[in-house]
C-alpha cells in the first residue's frame, strides 16, 4: 500500500474515532436525560408511549471502547 493511501486511511479512521467519542459523550447525555425523566411518574408513563422507546440490554460503553482500540490499532498499523 503505497504512503498516499495509508494516509487517507489514517485520516478516515481518526475521523471515525472521533464521531464514535462524540457519539459516545451524546449518548450519556441521552441518558442523564433519561434518567432525570424517569424520576417524574408523569414524563416516564409519556415516555413509554413514544414510538422510539425501548428498554433492551446495552453495551454501549463497551462496544465504543472495543471499536475505539480497534481503530487505534488500525491506525498505528497503517503508520507502521
Amino acid at each position: 500500500m503505497d504512503a498516499e493511501t495509508k494516509q487517507v486511511l489514517c485520516s478516515i479512521l481518526e475521523m471515525l474515532k472521533d464521531q464514535a467519542i462524540y457519539l459516545h459523550r451524546q449518548h450519556g447525555w441521552l441518558m442523564a436525560v433519561a434518567d432525570t425523566v424517569e424520576t417524574n411518574a408523569d414524563l416516564d408513563a409519556f415516555l413509554k408511549k413514544h414510538p422510539f422507546y425501548r428498554q433492551a440490554p446495552r453495551r454501549d460503553e463497551q462496544r465504543t471502547n472495543e471499536m475505539i482500540q480497534k481503530v487505534d490499532a488500525l491506525i498505528q498499523l497503517l503508520k507502521d
